[in-house]
């Protein structure tokens, strides 16, 4: 039987200005880095998040249904991307109706998928700065 130790947690690194502290945590999400302490590679995979942080050891799921903003936040890009995309082909490309009709699926299927991982870190990051007390996070 093997002992698994919890990593020593480091501290958030956050400024308090809110402004910056957005800035911050944005760009750690674009980065898909933890949002609370900066650290990268959380994900197992493309779709795949780990259960803790590797370097701060937070808990990101500590609720059930927890992700579920996520999906929102993915269905909203998605849309909006999608919808923009398939308005510039019909108004400034000189596609046919079915090439326009397939590059619309195709962002349908893609986007979703390419925005899946950036969605969950967007959702820690909001979560992050609506919620911001750290010290209520499991970390062991």
């Amino acid at each position: 039987m093997t002992s698994e130790t919890p990593l020593d947690p480091r501290p958030i690194d956050l400024s308090d200005n809110g402004f910056r502290k957005f800035l911050q945590t944005f760009g750690r999400g674009l980065l898909r880095h933890c949002p609370y302490c900066g650290g990268g590679k959380i994900f197992k995979s493309w779709f795949t998040l780990k259960d803790r942080c590797p370097h701060c050891n937070t808990l990101f799921a500590y609720e059930d249904g927890y992700f579920l903003g996520s999906y929102v936040i993915n269905l909203g890009l998605t849309s909006v991307i999608g919808v923009l995309a398939v308005v510039w082909l019909l108004v400034a490309s000189g596609l046919s109706v079915l090439q326009m009709q397939v590059a619309g699926v195709a962002l349908a299927i893609a986007l979703p998928l390419f925005l899946f991982p950036y969605s969950l870190s967007f959702w820690m990051t909001l979560d992050l700065l609506l919620h911001p007390n750290f010290a209520d996070r499991p970390r062991t």
